[in-house]
């Protein structure tokens, strides 16, 4: 399927790791040159030396905190003189502290919506200009299922995730007409670095395997495995392409078929 992304230019935050390292180098694979941004330099770089060698794109490595608005003018402003433009925006950068509602702290609850609610805000703010002075564009926000349901251990996660649905559905109405194109994921339990170092500590914990703590962790997902960051990168390329073109202010789930909720 040809997907017409040939020579756009995207931006991917939190695209060291995980999620976001994957999605651009799918992007990259199909042609799109992309800036990425983490506040880690090391796992950066080496992100962007990977990507390069195996796509051949333009790969700008942007050290950029999403909690901080000059970070964020700086990574756009950077990509759009270095690369010439923004097509693309995937917000996917998050930071967030895993625990029970009474032990969360006001820094915890703040840092978290700071880095993924205001981040997405900025981060969109920021490009939109530039898209409608390209004619279009579309903006992906990464979610989770935290939305949709209850856990004792993400708090936090549910408020942001359902706040960034949100988001997309009033940007999406505010700037169809424009031809920005705005869409929210929910991935699932989904394999990156950091589910990694949960199923080691599970195992550790529980005085088990790492294969049986992952045999536990996806025993309820009916499609018997966990998620990939793969699966989420295939949902965005075809979401930011033209074969998209009539689908916006949507928040589709990528979590093979774990959700027990009806959405319509």
């Amino acid at each position: 399927m040809d997907l017409s992304l040939e020579g756009k230019i995207a931006i991917v935050t939190g695209g060291s790791k995980g999620i976001g390292r994957a999605t651009a180098l799918a992007l990259a694979q199909e042609g799109v040159d992309v800036a990425i941004c983490a506040r880690g330099a090391e796992d950066l770089e080496n992100a962007a030396t990977e990507i390069r060698a195996k796509t051949g794109r333009k790969v700008l490595a942007v050290q950029a905190d999403m909690s901080n608005p000059e970070d964020i003018k700086k990574l756009v402003a950077t990509t759009v003189s270095e690369l010439g433009g923004v097509d693309i925006l995937v917000n996917n950068a998050v930071n967030s502290t895993a625990a029970p509602f009474m032990e969360l702290t006001d820094e915890d609850w703040l840092n978290h919506i700071n880095v993924k609610v205001m981040g997405y805000v900025r981060c969109s703010r920021e490009v939109i200009p530039h898209m409608q002075k390209r004619g279009g564009g579309r903006i992906i926000h990464i979610g989770g299922m935290a939305a949709r349901s209850v856990n004792r251990l993400a708090n936090s996660n549910g408020v942001t995730n359902s706040s960034v649905s949100n988001m997309a559905k009033n940007l999406s109405d505010q700037f169809a007409s424009d031809g920005i194109l705005v869409n929210c994921i929910h991935p699932g339990t989904t394999r990156t670095e950091r589910q990694d170092r949960s199923l080691k500590a599970r195992a550790e914990y529980g005085n088990i395997s790492v294969e049986e703590a992952e045999r536990r962790a996806v025993a309820d997902i009916p499609i018997g495995r966990m998620v990939e960051s793969q699966d989420i990168a295939d949902l965005i390329l075809f979401l930011v392409s033209n074969r998209a073109g009539a689908i916006t202010g949507q928040t589709i789930a990528v979590e093979g078929g774990a959700g027990r909720g009806m959405n319509y």
